[in-house]
């Protein structure tokens, strides 16, 4: 929220890339929000505002007719992927590949119709459709997923998203944490796992980026896997330090066996999102 001189609470634009296309079609088109309201099918007009602003999610149908009303029909189906995913996002727990569906379609921004015809993107839209990649893989414990890109459904009991407009965070922040992560998911820290590390915290998500390590970074969480688990190593380990006892016990109990049984780094903290 940014506050005027006169104290005056602006609500800020949702970091969003289809509520940032319906407010920036209306715009150019000179809708008020009565008008759209209208050739919507008699949508309340706080009901619009408050889509635009990312506090409200519309059912599939609706945002099917407010496309409809934009002149914006050629996209009608992806509107719909887009309230599916944010009501689904908001309450939890959701289909995994339904999710994931969606919002793949989202990554790739307004460039292709649902017909599979061409459009050019307006620069607003382009600038914003990178919110849809915001979101990670939740496991539903410190399981292996493998070396995919995506961990398999039976893995994955939520989605994260790291989009501002739903977690509120500073846009620029959360897009630059995103840029850094490579293949990204996340995992529940118990106590143990949590331990390991000094300022780890405990009932904490994980947020593991897939990257080689090179110079361990100081005071940084690793994550090895071993005997089809996770296991969270400090920095220290891969640099001659004797490895927490789980891990030795496996078989790594030097640095070179660490590093070949590397997962990633943990990069990100944030709330389980499945309480």
């Amino acid at each position: 929220m940014t506050t005027t001189p006169r104290g005056v609470v602006t609500p800020p634009v949702a970091d969003d890339p289809v509520a940032l296309r319906i407010r920036t079609l209306r715009l150019s088109q000179g809708l008020s929000y009565k008008r759209l309201s209208e050739a919507a099918g008699g949508l309340a007009t706080s009901f619009l505002f408050n889509i635009e602003h990312g506090r409200k999610v519309p059912g599939e149908d609706v945002a099917a007719r407010i496309a409809v009303a934009l002149g914006d029909g050629a996209y009608e189906q992806l509107y719909r992927s887009w309230a599916r995913v944010k009501s689904r996002g908001r309450i939890g727990r959701a289909d995994h590949e339904a999710m994931f569906g969606a919002w793949e379609r989202l990554r790739a921004g307004f460039g292709v119709t649902d017909s599979g015809a061409g459009e050019r993107k307006p620069d607003a839209v382009d600038g914003a459709r990178d919110a849809g990649r915001l979101r990670v893989a939740v496991l539903a414990t410190a399981a292996d997923p493998g070396d995919g890109v995506r961990p398999g459904p039976e893995l994955v009991v939520n989605t994260l998203s790291l989009d501002p407009s739903f977690y509120g965070h500073d846009a620029t922040q959360a897009r630059e944490r995103f840029s850094r992560l490579r293949r990204p998911f996340a995992f529940p820290l118990d106590a143990e796992q949590a331990a390991r590390v000094p300022g780890l915290p405990a009932g904490y998500l994980a947020i593991v980026t897939r990257e080689p390590i090179t110079e361990p970074l100081d005071g940084a969480a690793y994550v090895v896997r071993v005997r089809g688990r996770l296991e969270v190593v400090p920095a220290t380990a891969f640099a001659g330090a004797s490895p927490p006892d789980a891990v030795r016990a496996a078989g790594l109990a030097d640095a070179s066996a660490l590093r070949a049984a590397l997962v990633g780094r943990i990069d990100l903290l944030l709330p389980d999102v499945r309480r």
